[in-house]
């Protein structure tokens, strides 16, 4: 009985001695690492300690083949204990965003249910950037997600999900992909470079601008064409030895989508007129 309790009271010096060992450890990490984690998100990596890589590996090989087999709800859960143990890095926000609102949501049948996923991706990658808050890659998946998963060439019901994205968390969804990406310029992205994320940009704005025409809102959709105009020539005198892109043929498209806009506009404000 005696030997079971000092082997007990060892344990526990033991246990004390580590986990005291954690607390200061990460008492002595930078401010910035850790000023954003929750009492939920300290836990993890209090106790894990030294273990932390192994196990972080071990979760990504398992994540991986989880992938690989599309067991996404299995997925879901493995990726949340990855960004509880590593939330300092990017790709396992951009991992988990892109599985919740592609993956799953892409599992559902219902607008409903579909929005429900492709919501969670977004807020899931929202929270990674606020803990993340000079990663520009992370930034510009951010930003493409809001626009590419609003386009009604690649998805169904996205006239339903940009209503409820303004309903829900009142923000048009090409006014955040375009803010997440110029974002992601000011902060020095690894994984794409500045002018392929600028094209993106100007992209951006056509789509923006076809999608306010189509909802009636010519005069948004002529300030996001002559933004769009603005910022293809910048491009153009940026990078005059590009040729991925025909940037005077696009130039010009966007000069012929702001004179049909601004008739438009100016025959509703002779009906107006009449009208008065």
């Amino acid at each position: 009985m005696l030997r079971k309790r000092r082997l007990f009271l060892y344990a526990l010096l033991c246990l004390i001695f580590v986990v005291n060992i954690c607390v200061n450890s990460f008492r002595n990490t930078p401010t910035k690492a850790h000023e954003y984690y929750t009492p939920t998100e300290t836990i993890p990596l209090l106790l894990s300690g030294g273990l932390r890589g192994i196990v972080v590996d071990f979760l990504w090989v398992r994540a991986l083949a989880r992938h690989e087999e599309k067991k996404y709800y299995e997925l879901l859960t493995i990726n949340n204990l990855i960004s509880k143990l590593q939330p300092n890095f990017p790709a396992v926000w951009i991992f988990q965003a892109w599985n919740m609102a592609y993956n799953i949501a892409h599992e559902w049948d219902s607008p409903q249910n579909k929005w429900k996923w492709i919501k969670a991706g977004l807020h899931f990658a929202k929270k990674g950037a606020l803990k993340n808050p000079n990663s520009g890659d992370l930034f510009f998946e951010l930003g493409y997600m809001y626009s590419h998963l609003f386009d009604d060439r690649y998805f169904k019901y996205t006239a339903y999900n940009r209503e409820q994205l303004k309903k829900e968390d009142g923000e048009d969804n090409y006014d955040a992909a375009l803010f997440w990406m110029r974002k992601s310029v000011l902060n020095a992205p690894k994984l794409r470079n500045i002018a392929a994320i600028e094209r993106t940009i100007c992209h951006t704005l056509w789509r923006a601008a076809l999608c306010a025409e189509k909802e009636g809102k010519f005069g948004n959709a002529l300030e996001h064409v002559e933004t769009a105009i603005k910022e293809w020539k910048e491009y153009r005198e940026k990078y005059p030895d590009d040729t991925l892109v025909e940037v005077n043929k696009f130039i010009k498209k966007l000069e012929e989508k702001k004179m049909a806009l601004s008739g438009l506009i100016n025959n509703a404000d002779d009906a107006v007129l009449e009208k008065w």
